[in-house]
């Protein structure tokens, strides 16, 4: 995946991210920013935020051992966004006393995914690598003040939060693996 292409996926990435972060988490009150000028409840550095944090996530999944991501269906890319969001949204519906199950959830269900995957220990490292990244990201920007999670479980983020990231960097290792073969392929077929 080149540079360019990483860009615009995150682009991508950051428009969807900052819809959903509206809908499944401001609408649900799961987390309150503080920082202005806001649109819609939402500090409007938010899209930027969700850009870096794509461009990053897509960075590492393309960075670690590039030879082992293999090709992938479109239908694998879409099941797996499928997945993320679903996990996404269930996490704004969910009641706080339930945090640690949820992450626990969300932790068996990344570890069955994983299993489906002939990269695993690509998979492992650079998911653990992400969702390390991310609650630490989540965690300094709320302690900065542009945030706050109503229901924090540790260093100001609830406990689903690292699972999360998990099954996104999964997510992002997807979309890396499709936009490398479709390039491949673009390729094949001028050359």
């Amino acid at each position: 995946m080149t540079d360019r292409r990483l860009v615009g996926v995150a682009a991508v990435f950051a428009v969807f991210l900052t819809a959903c972060d509206q809908l499944f988490h401001v609408r649900t009150d799961t987390l309150v920013y503080h920082w202005g000028p806001q649109v819609w409840d939402q500090t409007v550095i938010v899209p930027v935020t969700f850009f870096l944090a794509a461009v990053g996530m897509l960075d590492v999944s393309r960075r670690t051992r590039p030879e082992a991501l293999h090709p992938v269906a479109v239908w694998r890319v879409a099941a797996s966004l499928a997945a993320v969001t679903a996990a996404y949204l269930l996490s704004g519906l969910l009641d706080p006393e339930l945090a640690a199950t949820y992450a626990a959830l969300l932790l068996v269900l990344w570890v069955v995914r994983l299993g489906l995957r002939r990269e695993r220990p690509v998979a492992v490292a650079a998911g653990l690598l992400i969702a390390v990244g991310g609650v630490l990201g989540e965690s300094a920007l709320s302690a900065l003040g542009e945030f706050d999670y109503v229901s924090p479980d540790v260093i100001g983020v609830p406990w689903w939060l690292f699972p999360l990231y998990l099954h996104g960097a999964l997510t992002a290792a997807d979309v890396v693996a499709l936009v490398r073969s479709r390039a491949t392929t673009a390729a094949l077929r001028a050359g």
